[in-house]
């Protein structure tokens, strides 16, 4: 049997069925960060700002001794040679990840969600597989930021998660059975549209429909007072069609598919002209597409989990941005759901996710803050396969998807900004060959196979940088009447 660990609930180790003594609460923090980055570097400073936040005024005296102190303890604790590795800069759990029972849950929750609309039994038996992993409160009693905010995470994609498995129940007749924790989760989350929509189907068709339209009712007095909102249209709909005395709403006779959600498609169009990325289109396909990587090129751990995050960084011009979207276009088949995008610097967190839920169907509640808003988003993606494409956003952490299905890729944010399991690829200049085909696709092959000399000082007065090489072979095919030896005078001209 081995070694153990659970995360869904209070933190807790066995080795071959026997409980073992995880010390200190400060020490179980450290572990529960390393757990939830299996076999991935962590960095010391991380784990710092994690247990004691990013104020370095609350930290205690020599906080990094500390840390080492606690994984001193916990490597006694676990008492297995080799499996807490401490590293220059940080300390790697060697851990597999199905000994964790949060990557079994969220294995099971992608496999249900490759199935949702194919075939909702299987999907809805893995769900409730899945779901039954939990045995309370992820992390509870673990102290610290880091630990606070994957709670939160983790309660917002089982929240999304248990709405699915519901929305399956309805799809195959077992209103019956869904009816009793739909009332308790209407009650408990009275401002959540989907849960009432659910609760509300479940009611009429368990034969108590003016119960259904009382309520309707009662929500739409709520939003009013407190938001001043009506409805969402999809919950509005359904009132209409149950007051209508609607057949179709009757229970199905045979499972049915759930109904499909919007699908938003937000990607730029792809660059024609890619060349000399074709290793690291490879590579980061395969992160993508099953959810595992393990890139060593930029130096940096790789990423692992059921929504992964591919962080692509290099110099000003080397085409992370254009590479992001290349590969977006080339794994858009295997997140048929959607493709989310949002670029630039001062792209606000809070205004981003209100645009991703409308692109996603939903209704942002007005003034809703940024965990919020985080929170429906991730409850909105779950059950799809979507990609999310993020490009010089400074602060992607609430952008995410965080939930079984999706994958982000994420260009030009700093390392530090990236989840500790994020993988990476570090995007670099291109090889002078591969500058003398962009030229040539661009310019026309003829022009430079006339002027191999001039050609190859282009590439490299533009730093064989592909942002460069595109802007001035765009101008040297814009001006036939130029040779390549002039365009090499005119960057001359101007300090290139």
């Amino acid at each position: 049997m081995g070694l153990e660990f659970r995360v869904l609930g209070p933190l807790r180790a066995r080795c071959d069925g026997h409980e073992i003594d995880l010390g200190r609460p400060q020490q179980r923090a450290v572990l529960a960060a390393l757990l939830l980055a299996p076999g991935q570097l962590v960095p010391t400073e991380r784990l710092v700002e994690g247990l004691w936040g990013e104020d370095d005024a609350r930290w205690p005296k020599a906080p990094a001794g500390q840390i080492g102190t606690h994984a001193h303890r916990l490597r006694r604790a676990l008492a297995a040679p080799g499996l807490l590795v401490a590293t220059a800069g940080g300390y790697r759990l060697e851990v597999d990840r199905a000994a964790v029972d949060l990557f079994r849950y969220e294995d099971g929750v992608s496999q249900a969600v490759t199935l949702r609309y194919d075939d909702p039994l299987r999907a809805r038996e893995l769900l409730a597989g899945a779901l039954a992993l939990w045995e309370g409160r992820a992390l509870d009693g673990v102290p610290g930021g880091f630990a606070e905010r994957a709670r939160e995470r983790l309660a917002a994609g089982h929240h999304a998660a248990v709405k699915v498995l519901h929305d399956l129940d309805l799809a195959l007749g077992r209103h019956t059975e869904a009816l009793p924790a739909l009332d308790a989760l209407a009650a408990a989350h009275p401002r959540d549209e989907e849960v009432q929509r659910l609760h509300l189907l479940a009611l009429h068709r368990c034969g108590r429909t003016a119960e259904a339209l009382a309520a309707f009712e009662a929500l739409r007095e709520r939003l009013d007072r407190e938001l001043g909102l009506e409805p969402a249209p999809a919950v509005a709909d359904l009132h209409a069609r149950i007051r209508g005395g609607d057949a179709e709403l009757a229970a199905p006779s045979a499972p049915v598919p759930p109904r499909r959600p919007a699908r938003p498609c937000q990607l730029p169009p792809d660059i024609p002209d890619l060349v000399g990325r074709a290793a690291q289109v490879r590579e980061a396909e395969r992160i993508l597409r099953s959810g595992v990587g393990d890139v060593d090129g930029a130096g940096s751990g790789a990423g692992v989990g059921a929504s992964p995050v591919l962080g692509l960084s290099g110099p000003a011009g080397s085409g992370t941005s254009a590479l992001a979207v290349h590969l977006a276009h080339t794994v858009q088949d295997a997140f048929p759901d959607g493709q989310l995008y949002a670029a630039g610097e001062t792209a606000e967190p809070g205004a981003v996710l209100a645009a991703f839920l409308r692109a996603l169907g939903e209704r942002p509640v007005e003034d809703a803050g940024v965990g919020e808003l985080g929170a429906r988003y991730r409850a909105a993606l779950a059950g799809r396969r979507v990609l999310v494409v993020l490009d010089g956003v400074t602060d992607p952490a609430p952008l995410l998807p965080a939930v079984a299905g999706c994958a982000a890729v994420v260009a030009g944010a700093e390392p530090g900004a990236l989840p500790a399991d994020a993988a990476r690829l570090a995007v670099g200049p291109l090889e002078p060959q591969d500058a003398y085909e962009l030229l040539a696709r661009v310019v026309g092959a003829e022009r430079i196979r006339r002027e191999p000399g001039p050609a190859a000082e282009v590439a490299e007065l533009c730093g064989y940088l592909p942002v460069l090489l595109r802007s001035v072979a765009a101008r040297l095919a814009a001006r036939p009447q130029w040779s390549v030896a002039d365009l090499v005078r005119w960057l001359a001209e101007r300090g290139a």
